[in-house]
């Protein structure tokens, strides 16, 4: 996404121009070069034109990295809850804005969704007016969510705690 501004008028050439957007990648590396990239072509393009170009990039959030051992830990949880059925792949390199990112690159972790949506309804993009989500998502969440706590806790003490479902039926 992004924007391009360079006056109001169709039929004159403006004094200015300024385009503005977001710049993501998959890695800190990608990232660097597409600044670096940035940067290059935007002054280029000016200087061969008798331009000048004025580049302001402001880093925003990193990228989104789960690494290996913590991917298992949400796909025990959501199979231990919910069964195997209800775990679902992304799918695709998921190239969002998450503020989770800075958790990440402190700690290990896994960045996972929650699916939210009433059975059977369309799906809508959680930062669209038309979403809302199904009552009970909140408390699958928290259950997925308290399991996949007990799978990493387990994970990095070694130590064995029961699964959700087993403490249950205990009690």
């Amino acid at each position: 996404m992004g924007t391009a501004h360079a006056g109001i008028g169709h039929n004159i050439v403006p004094e200015r121009a300024r385009l503005s957007g977001t710049l993501r990648a998959s890695d800190a590396e990608t990232r660097a070069l597409l600044q670096d990239e940035a940067h290059r072509i935007s002054e280029a393009t000016a200087s061969v034109h008798h331009l000048k170009a004025q580049v302001r990039i402001e880093v925003g959030t990193p990228s989104v990295v789960n690494l290996l051992e913590p991917v298992s830990w949400p796909q025990q949880a959501v199979i231990t809850v919910l069964g195997k059925d209800a775990l679902v792949p992304f799918g695709m390199l998921n190239m969002a804005s998450e503020d989770f990112a800075y958790y990440l690159a402190k700690i290990e972790g896994r960045f996972l969704r929650i699916g939210a949506r009433e059975q059977g309804e369309p799906v809508v993009s959680a930062h669209s007016p038309q979403f809302y989500p199904a009552e009970e998502s909140t408390f699958i969440g928290a259950a997925v969510l308290a399991e996949t706590a007990r799978v990493a806790a387990a994970s990095l003490h070694k130590c064995t705690v029961p699964p959700l479902l087993e403490r249950q039926k205990k009690h």
